[in-house]
């Protein structure tokens, strides 16, 4: 992509969060589930306050206000690095997002500090279930400084709708503008991913419905970029570097600062990072879950 001026930085949420609660502890009403993130303070109307994450519950298993919920998927926990999800975690004043809880356990929350910039919150805004909206003119959250070793691998799964796919990034790490650059993206209205100066791009974004969009990267060998459970394409492309600070301190949701590319306009439901190339197993149980979760429903496969 083209070289980028500088871009907007929001300031991170002052919004206190709970510790994480004993393991084994109950979950939201959960039987034998791992308790996770509470979120405490934050004059919250559409958050979840004291809500158990990260739950992996049996059948039965009840949501903390009450009626029946989902069941947890067995999410695998070595190299989970965050997991955001629009129906827990999401502290929102005035129909906007000032934080998004990471359901991890790492405490990698994205946040936003200046109002105006803040997505909005739709609490059925996606098959009768939350999701964040993001108006392509500004909005976006940023996580903390991190995110700087992927050195065995990585594996991203988001759940999104753009409804402009010209060039963006639903998630994107970096120093700069191509400086350590990781980015899951669209750009030419197709699928992208992107390292460095190398990347992945394929098939036709759907700017009509949600997607399931995935990215594994193992140490060594091809990467893939999948869509709906279906690998669209492969090619072998050098793992992100290890910046020389240790650390990238550009890091996004719904922004990026390559050159002449929009803010990300659009919706995002769930976005969930592991620092390693997950196993096919595993990261197919993680689309089945997601695509469940959703009401995705049965997907075409999609034209490469």
């Amino acid at each position: 992509m083209a070289d980028a001026g500088t871009g907007g930085n929001g300031g991170t949420s002052s919004t206190a969060q709970a510790g994480v609660a004993a393991a084994g502890a109950p979950a939201g009403g959960s039987s034998g589930g791992r308790a996770g993130l509470g979120e405490a303070g934050a004059n919250d109307t559409g958050g979840l306050p004291g809500h158990g994450g990260l739950g992996n519950a049996g059948a039965g298993t009840s949501a903390a206000g009450g009626g029946a919920a989902p069941v947890e998927p067995e999410i695998p926990q070595a190299g989970l690095l965050v997991w955001l999800r629009a129906d827990r975690g999401v502290q929102q004043r005035d129909g906007h997002v000032q934080a998004w809880q990471d359901q991890s356990g790492n405490r990698n929350n994205a946040s936003q500090a200046g109002v105006s910039l803040r997505p909005s919150y739709l609490a059925t805004g996606f098959n009768g279930q939350p999701t964040l909206e993001f108006d392509g003119q500004g909005q976006f959250l940023k996580f903390a400084d991190g995110f700087g070793d992927f050195s065995e691998g990585l594996t991203a799964v988001l759940v999104a709708k753009p409804t402009q796919s010209d060039c963006s990034s639903m998630v994107e790490f970096s120093n700069g503008s191509e400086v350590d650059d990781i980015a899951f993206s669209m750009w030419q209205n197709k699928w992208m991913y992107e390292v460095g100066e190398s990347y992945i791009q394929t098939g036709s974004v759907d700017t009509e419905r949600f997607s399931l969009y995935a990215v594994k990267h193992p140490p060594a060998g091809a990467s893939a970029l999948r869509i709906g459970g279906s690998v669209l394409d492969t090619d072998e492309i050098p793992l992100p570097v290890v910046p020389v600070s240790g650390i990238r301190v550009n890091n996004f949701v719904g922004h990026t600062l390559y050159g002449s590319c929009a803010y990300f306009e659009g919706q995002i439901s769930e976005v969930i990072l592991y620092s390693r190339s997950l196993e096919e197993s595993e990261l197919s149980a993680i689309e089945a879950y997601l695509n469940a979760r959703w009401a995705l429903g049965e997907q075409d496969a999609p034209t490469p």
